[in-house]
């Protein structure tokens, strides 16, 4: 038998060509991954799995009670539904009843045909998961919503059949409604359907049409304010289809009800009379997830609807003061290079954008209150008491309005004042058949005088001082409500007097008659009363009686029970007065812009700028830039360089040995000498890389310092509901299941229940213990200065005085469950065109100062919390602690500085001014140069909100004094806030947080040492076969040469 011919092996060449590709892939992808890993440590330490923590207790104070924050729930699916409880009352006390013939309340288990697309595809809040919202994952629907009903889906039945309705696009030359081209998606087209799909359906004149209209929002982008190829004027104007929609409701059904889902106001003449006039109109603003369910009931009088609008709604939004300046503005002779997004990247040259706010205090129903006040020929409009036209006119709804379902009567009974604290009294009674709640309003209107005129201060004819809400009042009942406010309440600012110690601008309170007028809404006087100021007191800082009171107490010590001592909690500083500190905008605007004023209304009235491009003066133009040219070492104003702000020439003590970590402060002021203790204690070099993470790449997880016991804390995202981290089907790295999905801010502020409002932050805050998280970036309390602002949905109102009291009980109820909020976004982001290019946004100081900083102002210093702490001796103590511990700035520029690098905004207004305490993080901002980093952290920015890359992003100056006292501030600011949260929650004095190795770190680890192990065989491989090679050549493979060609 024939012997079989032994197969030879691959030739080591081939073996080679072939092997060594493989391991250098391999190798190359484990590079990959360990650098990714690297980079995005604290992402996935957040949203894939973090190291186990552990909390490492002395002996001596196991058996302490540190249980600072027990919760009544096991588990968080225990907190979300009681949450959800909150989230119903919201929905039940906000939505608004604009419109009323008499049709509502339905009777129970009565007929409704939904027309709509809004219907079948309704609009919850934000549509996209770009952004700080919550989307929603399993929503109550208008369908289940409206339950309690017999539903006639007929209507519903022909629009399912049409297929999907075609979108609304923009009109020739116009605004695209398409993608805006933000990060963050969304657009602004409009799908209805054709009203010709509702053809030949069956009249039912024994069923109510029902409606539903709806508008989005969205963070990134502002709303389409110019017209649709079907002549709709802009995105919060009726479309020809749902006109078309209502038309054939009220053809097939007769009664027609209109429901409204979007948190920005719209245009609804049409609906108030005439051939589409509804018989009546619910808002709902945009629900979240189960604000739905409430529907029913509101519909059908179970719930009464108590909500008042937070927004003026005009009749024609093009007519608004604030219309002109929507859309970009650029200087045509000023351009800039706008750092890409990592170094290499190169730089975008662009002109810069601007913003002018011409309409100065006059914005929302200030405007339309003082027009009608000073222009004779400026129509308001009138009310028919049902929410009908009985005149037209630029008002279809006033701020402040709402119907019920029961009458009140409310009676102004007395107003007195003692110099300084002014208290009202009022009766509202239910004159009507059914239990119901009522919002008691009361607005001032302060003297306008030669003196106002001579110094440019100007007063709208009326400001929301103080308002509140009954308990619900069965028919006959009467409730006594108190309201409060101060004299300080009643002060204007100017920002021409000139002070007794060389400063600028101060608060007056003048000399006069003010009316304080009780009103049903900001425009229908119920009754009102006049106080007297017998002079005129100019707060410019001369003595302690002239600084307002607001000031003192904001820049005092607290005692245990939260109250001001009348001595500045700095022990080293004195009582300061407010004065310009936004001198360059008021500058800008009174040199090279116009400011409205009563004093030429016709003749100030907002210009259009001629292509919306002009040219910026040579003294403004040489002021602006710093983000980008900024030398720490030798910038006069913050850099390394005698007599700057921030100047220091001896380094900090660091790595002392003082016997202090951060749980033994718990409790403590915040200029408690044993702060400096524990600060000393830092260790520059071995905690170096955690420091630098905080100041470059704090991505939603705040790395712990070691060196003086700060715990690593995670800070969330949610404008109606806590972001929790989790890995999900979708791949965006939060689980919505695991907390719940309220309305959204302006619904919650529709409320206009401080109570209520307290409880959803209380509700927040339990949720936040039992999902792990510590800090909320929110609430925001930006205005609703225009309503195309896309991030409408996600701001309070027009009015800085409903905002910042309704923010201020938000942060305390969260502040009680031990979550820090930081507020944002300070200031003047008050809309999304160019907020990510530096935007120049610019305001006259009384205008920054009487409406857009107002929210924060308030919020910030009236919000308080009770901390639980530990004694010595192990007993457990309590003290009341001002609650707003976090600000988030603004992306642009307040004035010339954008709000992250603006000392002014952060360290002489927020800190000095208005006695912050606490830490300031930026707003999400990737930008490749690293002394934009130096300049946040010496104007007062703690932290800086973005992805840890620190090859991409650092700092220029980690070394010097200057820098090093400027860093060791910001963890004094950081720590404060975070020892008096939840992060410290079962942690007696003395105790450490441990954080074990994170799982991912260990798969990596277990992969490096198997892609190890394969290139090492794969070598040992090769090198083997080369030696067999050369002793048994007989057994591989020959390259065959090619055999060459005779020549001819």
């Amino acid at each position: 038998m024939k012997e079989k011919k032994q197969k030879k092996k691959m030739s080591n060449r081939a073996f080679r060509a072939i092997l060594i590709p493989i391991l250098v892939l391999v190798t190359l992808i484990c590079v990959v991954l360990n650098v990714a890993a690297s980079v995005m440590q604290n992402v996935l330490d957040i949203y894939v799995a973090t190291g186990k923590i552990s909390i490492d207790t002395p002996e001596d104070k196991k058996d302490w009670d540190s249980d600072y924050y027990p919760t009544d729930y096991k588990d968080n699916n225990e907190s979300r539904d009681a949450a959800y409880e909150v989230a119903k009352k919201v929905s039940e006390e906000g939505s608004v009843l604009l419109k009323n013939d008499g049709i509502l309340p339905l009777a129970k288990g009565s007929s409704v045909m939904p027309f709509g697309n809004g219907y079948l595809n309704p609009i919850y809040g934000q549509q996209t998961s770009g952004g700080s919202a919550k989307w929603v994952k399993d929503p109550v629907t208008p369908e289940e919503g409206l339950s309690e009903f017999v539903i006639n889906s007929t209507a519903a039945d022909a629009m399912k059949q049409a297929g999907d309705p075609e979108a609304l696009t923009e009109a020739a030359g116009t605004k695209s409604a398409g993608d805006a081209g933000s990060m963050l998606g969304g657009d602004c087209r409009i799908y209805e359907y054709d009203p010709a799909v509702y053809d030949g359906l069956t009249k039912a004149q024994d069923t109510t049409g029902m409606v539903f209209i709806t508008r989005s929002g969205q963070e990134g982008q502002d709303q389409k304010f110019d017209a649709y190829s079907d002549g709709t004027p802009h995105y919060l104007a009726l479309t020809e289809n749902e006109k078309g929609a209502i038309r054939k409701a009220k053809e097939i059904c007769g009664k027609v009800v209109v429901i409204l889902v979007s948190s920005a106001p719209m245009e609804l003449s049409e609906l108030m009379g005439g051939d589409l006039e509804a018989d009546a109109i619910l808002w709902v603003g945009h629900p979240g997830e189960r604000g739905f369910s409430t529907l029913s009931e509101l519909l059908d009088g179970d719930v009464n609807p108590s909500g008042r609008t937070v927004d003026t709604w005009e009749a024609d939004m093009t007519k608004d003061p604030s219309y002109l300046s929507l859309g970009e503005h650029t200087y045509s002779n000023y351009t800039f290079d706008k750092p890409g997004m990592a170094p290499g990247m190169g730089s975008t040259t662009m002109n810069a954008l601007y913003n002018e706010y011409q309409e100065g205090v006059y914005m929302g129903y200030r405007y339309y209150e003082t027009a009608d006040l000073m222009d004779d020929s400026f129509v308001y409009g009138e009310l028919d008491g049902k929410g009908a036209w009985k005149s037209e006119g630029a008002v279809c709804y006033p701020f402040g309005y709402g119907l019920s379902y029961t009458t009140f009567d409310q009676t102004f009974d007395d107003l007195t004042s003692d110099g300084y604290n002014v208290t009202a009294t009022v009766t509202v009674t239910n004159t009507g058949d059914v239990a119901g709640k009522d919002v008691v309003q009361l607005y001032d209107s302060a003297p306008y005088t030669e003196l106002d005129e001579e110094n440019r201060i100007e007063k709208p004819a009326v400001t929301l001082v103080a308002f509140d809400k009954t308990d619900a009042l069965e028919p006959g009942e009467s409730q006594t409500l108190t309201l409060s406010f101060t004299t300080d309440d009643l002060t204007s600012y100017s920002y021409l007097h000139e002070n007794p110690d060389g400063t600028k601008g101060c608060y007056i309170l003048e000399e006069g008659d003010y009316t304080i007028s009780l009103r049903n809404n900001s425009h229908d006087v119920i009754d009102t009363k006049t106080m007297t100021e017998d002079s005129t007191t100019w707060y410019d800082g001369s003595d302690e009686d002239h600084i307002r009171k607001s000031e003192i107490k904001a820049q005092s010590a607290l005692d245990e029970n939260g109250d001001a001592t009348g001595t500045p909690k700095d022990p080293d500083a004195t009582f300061l007065a407010a004065t310009n500190l936004f001198q360059d905008s008021s500058d800008y605007m009174t040199e090279d812009s116009t400011i409205l004023s009563r004093s030429d209304w016709a003749g100030t009235q907002p210009k259009e700028v001629v292509d919306g491009t002009k040219e910026i003066s040579d003294d403004i133009k040489a002021k602006l830039g710093k983000e980008i040219t900024f030398d720490p070492e030798t910038d006069p104003e913050l850099g390394n360089v005698e007599g700057s702000l921030v100047y220091e020439a001896k380094q900090p003590t660091s790595g002392a040995d003082n016997g202090l970590v951060l749980s033994d402060l718990r409790g403590l002021d915040y200029n408690d000498p044993r702060w400096d203790l524990l600060l000393d204690e830092i260790d520059w070099e071995k905690d170096k890389d955690n420091i630098i993470r905080n100041f470059t790449g704090d991505s939603y997880l705040t790395e712990a310092i070691p060196s003086i016991g700060l715990p690593r804390t995670i800070t969330e995202d949610g404008a109606n509901g806590i972001k929790v981290p989790g890995v999900t089907d979708d791949a965006s790295g939060y689980d919505m299941t695991k907390s719940s999905s309220f309305g959204f801010a302006p619904l919650m502020a529709a409320t206009w229940n401080t109570d209520l409002l307290y409880e959803v932050g209380a509700a927040f805050g339990q949720e936040s213990i039992l999902n792990g998280v510590n800090g909320w970036y929110c609430p925001a309390i930006n205005l609703h200065r225009s309503p195309f602002s896309g991030r409408v949905f996600e701001y309070y109102s027009e009015d800085p005085v409903l905002s910042g009291n309704l923010a201020a009980q938000v942060i305390s109820g969260a502040g009680d469950q031990g979550m820090y909020c930081t507020v944002k976004h300070f200031a003047l982001n008050d809309t999304e065109t160019g907020r990510s290019d530096m935007i120049y946004t610019w305001a006259d100081e009384q205008t920054f100062r009487e409406l857009y900083l107002r929210s924060f102002e308030i919020a910030i210093k009236n919000a308080k919390m009770t901390i639980r702490y530990s004694n010595e001796d192990g007993s457990v103590a309590t003290r009341v602690i001002r609650a707003a511990t976090g600000v988030m700035p603004a992306q642009n520029c307040v004035g010339i500085l954008m709000g992250h690098t603006n000392y002014a905004l952060l360290t002489s207004l927020l800190r000095k001014e208005w006695g912050f305490q606490g830490f300031v993080i930026s707003d999400y901002w990737v930008w490749a140069g690293d002394n934009l980093r130096d300049l946040a952290i010496r104007s007062g920015c703690d932290a800086y909100l973005c992805m840890s890359v620190p090859m991409f992003w650092n700092i220029e100056d980690y070394d010097s004094a200057t820098a090093r006292w400027a860093m060791r501030n910001a963890i004094h600011n950081l720590a404060y806030t975070v020892v008096n949260s939840n992060a410290m929650n079962h942690m007696a004095p003395g105790a450490v947080q441990k954080i074990g190795i994170s799982p991912w770190k260990i798969w990596l680890a277990i992969a490096d040492v198997v892609i190890a192990a394969l290139v090492i065989l794969g070598i040992v491989a090769m090198v083997r076969r080369a030696k067999d090679e050369k002793q048994h050549p007989d057994l591989y493979k020959r390259r065959q040469k090619k055999s060459k060609a005779k020549k001819a």
